[in-house]
């Protein structure tokens, strides 16, 4: 056993809820891949769909682990109510970029598309 793991019946162990740091976690991940890969994926099309189902798959992971952290923590006293909620919130946000990047991904081949049928 590591010096930072702590034995399983101490009371740290049994407070530990790790769900709320997944979900914070995948949003922070969504938010290095957003701000780093936003340009190049404007640039060229297959990375932004890349792009966009990197946050969106962030954002489900982010979502679906702050609601059970949440859980967890209701119903078996743990730590980590709001880390988890800051986890479903930055979820939220990151399924909402992932949603308006595809409207304007969809927006701009459907304005080539009457462009080059006129």
């Amino acid at each position: 056993m590591s010096v930072t793991q702590s034995p399983p019946g101490s009371t740290r162990a049994q407070r530990d809820n790790p769900a709320a740091r997944v979900s914070l976690y995948a949003v922070i991940f969504a938010a290095f891949v957003g701000g780093g890969g936003y340009l190049p994926a404007a640039v060229f099309f297959p990375l932004t769909l890349t792009w966009m189902a990197v946050i969106l798959l962030s954002g489900i992971t982010a979502i679906v682990a702050g609601h059970l952290a949440r859980f967890r923590a209701k119903r078996h006293g743990l730590q980590g109510r709001w880390l988890a909620l800051a986890g479903i919130v930055g979820g939220w946000v990151c399924v909402l970029v992932a949603a308006l990047a595809l409207a304007a991904v969809v927006g701009v081949l459907g304005g080539l598309a009457v462009l080059i049928d006129s």
